[in-house]
């Protein structure tokens, strides 16, 4: 073996500190380390029957190799067996194939894309494709390969013998195909509206909504099989369509009991009742539209040379497509103390909504929960189903839980003349913000009206304001304000609060505001630090069980999601500086890495949080869904019938 010194080596260090690779940080070493054609001289090798592949280093978690094309020479079609990817090319120019695999078993080239001198690629389980040397003489094309973990197997296709290869397949006349990622509620409510709105404006379309659960309408949100778990929003105010305000309580009235509008109803209920809108819709469209649900995942997204994207899954073929919807919502929560654990981690349960997550929980097991808010609520009420026989301890840094509803309807209180003059000064603060916002519910009060009047009524307002603050005046809300907001924004349904409270004073429940400095389990459960807020003490809790309930991750990295990572690594979306989704724009455009505005490329949801902040609550994500629906459908329209399968020249 050669001595791996210069940039070579440094490629190496810098992939040996990748832990766990993912799509961008694989790529992200691949540029960092500039390797050029003379860094990897003694691994080119021309060979006169096929290109040369050599090994440099091998490791558990990736491999790195340096592969050597004459002009003419090209792989076969191949998958990568769920291993993450990425290339560049260190010399001369690569042409990537995407292929088709046909109800014949013979596969077909969609498209090829150049990758050019010093330009990367990457992908995971990027469906079927090939690489080749399209040059007819000179040098040799000189590509460097990364694969997490090492390439143990790969898939051989067949390319169709008649085709001229490797050619392009042109297709003309499909019913273009909108593909929507993410089947919860935005993914499916997006779905729904490009149906409706293609009926009544006659337009041909397929869509293609993308879900890696078993299921649609639930998502992360409405998943729960526990009727305890109630909408912490009133049932007259989460109709799916914003112009038809009564659809869920009377769908709740014809599906289980008669509704009321002022109603807190069990969250079950609404993803069955997401889902049969969905049916709905999709009965309703006529021949002309579609539905197709597909329970797989999306590992790539690619821009097709001549207009439009190439989808890839996991297990199933690739799908062309004139428009793509990312409707991807929350992940998992991060782990807050996994740097602080030691010992087993079977008393930790990372996930709360995983199915059958606690059902190992006993009565007469102490516990000790993550988190303060609706999630960690949530989590006491299945906890105590039965009575508890052990301690529950919720630990937050404020110690702070989420307030409760009003018993009777509040009305909003007109907040516009106050928002007004704050958008009218020149930059805005976050205490002044809050200092008027603080005003106004002691005026109110003073009044004998409810503070709660004043938070929904900043309601309509949010997302200008948000944009009225800086950047760091958003990361000071972040860090200190947020808890405070989100306890009175995003409140208990009275009931609920009831039956918490009774937990508390019962002495079953307790509250400590604080952090855990150190866990250390055994077989038998786990004994716990916390340093309590504003001293030095530090407290001992024992537990058996721990339940992370910090709040959900977002999903706009590539470790998050395969799809975003593909998204990532080729510049066609931008991350926020605040890490909190996308950039878009206001009608649900993404924007790219150049802040180029796309007109095929659409988010809903979770991921538009930069632009809106309120992001996560369906009278938001209601309208969200009809806006990009439409913009979905003009964009069909002016592309012509044809356009997903516009072949490039």
């Amino acid at each position: 073996m050669h001595e791996l010194t210069g940039r070579l080596g440094d490629l190496l260090r810098r992939l040996d500190a990748l832990s766990e690779p993912s799509l961008t940080k694989l790529a992200d070493a691949l540029a960092a380390a500039k390797l050029t054609v003379g860094d990897v001289a003694a691994y080119i090798r021309e060979m006169p029957r096929g290109y040369h592949r050599a090994s440099v280093v091998r490791r558990d978690h990736y491999e790195l190799l340096i592969l050597t094309w004459k002009p003419g020479q090209g792989s076969v079609p191949h998958d990568h067996a769920g291993s993450i990817s990425a290339m560049q090319v260190l010399q001369g120019q690569a042409a990537e194939g995407c292929w088709r695999i046909a109800a014949d078993g013979y596969v077909d080239c969609e498209y090829e894309t150049p990758v050019r001198s010093g330009e990367l690629t990457a992908w995971q389980d990027a469906g079927v494709h090939t690489v080749r040397n399209p040059s007819k003489a000179g040098a040799p094309l000189v590509t460097v390969h990364v694969y997490a973990p090492p390439l143990k197997d790969f898939r051989r296709f067949v390319a169709r013998p008649e085709s001229s290869a490797p050619g392009v397949l042109k297709i003309t006349g499909e019913v273009p195909t909108v593909v929507v990622v993410g089947g919860g509620f935005s993914g499916s409510m997006a779905a729904a509206q490009i149906l409706r709105r293609a009926r009544a404006q006659g337009v041909a379309v397929r869509v293609a909504l993308i879900e890696r659960q078993g299921s649609v309408g639930e998502g992360l949100a409405y998943a729960t099989r526990d009727l305890a778990h109630l909408l912490n929003v009133p049932a007259g105010r989460m109709s799916a369509w914003p112009d038809r305000p009564d659809d869920f309580v009377q769908w709740v009235s014809r599906r289980y009991r008669p509704a009321a509008a002022d109603e807190f109803l069990p969250r079950q209920w609404y993803g069955e009742y997401v889902r049969a809108t969905l049916t709905s819709a999709a009965a309703e469209a006529g021949p002309s539209a579609s539905l197709s649900v597909m329970f797989d995942e999306v590992r790539r997204i690619a821009r097709r040379p001549g207009g439009g994207w190439m989808v890839n899954f996991a297990r199933g073929p690739s799908l062309p497509s004139a428009a793509v919807v990312l409707a991807i919502g929350h992940r998992p929560p991060p782990d807050p103390i996994g740097r602080l654990w030691s010992g087993p981690r079977n008393r930790f349960i990372a996930d709360p909504w995983r199915p059958f997550a606690a059902s190992a929980v006993r009565a007469d097991d102490s516990v000790v929960i993550l988190g303060t808010g609706l999630t960690a609520v949530d989590a006491v009420l299945s906890l105590c189903q039965e009575p508890r026989r052990a301690p529950i301890t919720l630990i937050s840094r404020r110690g702070l839980t989420p307030q409760a509803h009003a018993a009777t309807p509040v009305a909003a209180a007109d907040m516009q003349p106050l928002v007004s003059e704050l958008l009218a000064a020149p930059g805005l603060r976050i205490t002044t913000l809050c200092h008027e916002i603080r005003q106004r519910i002691h005026e109110c009060a003073a009044l004998g009206q409810d503070w709660r009047g004043v938070v929904d009524g900043l309601r309509p307002h949010t997302a200008a304001l948000w944009r009225a603050l800086s950047s760091p005046e958003r990361r000071r809300f972040l860090a200190h304000f947020r808890p405070y907001w989100e306890i009175h924004r995003h409140r208990m349904p009275c009931e609920i609060a009831k039956r918490f409270k009774m937990f508390l004073d019962q002495v079953a429940v307790r509250v400590v505001a604080g952090s855990v400095a150190s866990a250390q389990a055994d077989e038998g459960g786990v004994r716990l630090y916390v340093r309590e807020r504003g001293d030095d003490r530090m407290i001992e809790l024992r537990a058996g069980w721990v339940i992370n309930c910090t709040g959900p991750a977002a999903s706009n990295s590539a470790e998050s999601n395969p799809a975003i990572g593909s998204l990532l690594v080729h510049g066609r979306v931008r991350p926020d500086e605040l890490s909190l989704g996308l950039e878009t724009t206001a009608d649900g455009s993404a924007v790219d890495a150049q802040g180029i505005t796309a007109d095929d490329l659409f988010v809903v949801g979770t991921l538009r949080k930069p632009l809106l902040w309120e992001s996560t609550a369906v009278p938001e994500l209601r309208n969200q869904a009809a806006a990009v629906a439409e913009r979905a459908l003009s964009h069909i329209m002016a592309e012509g019938p044809a356009h997903p399968a516009r072949a490039a020249a």
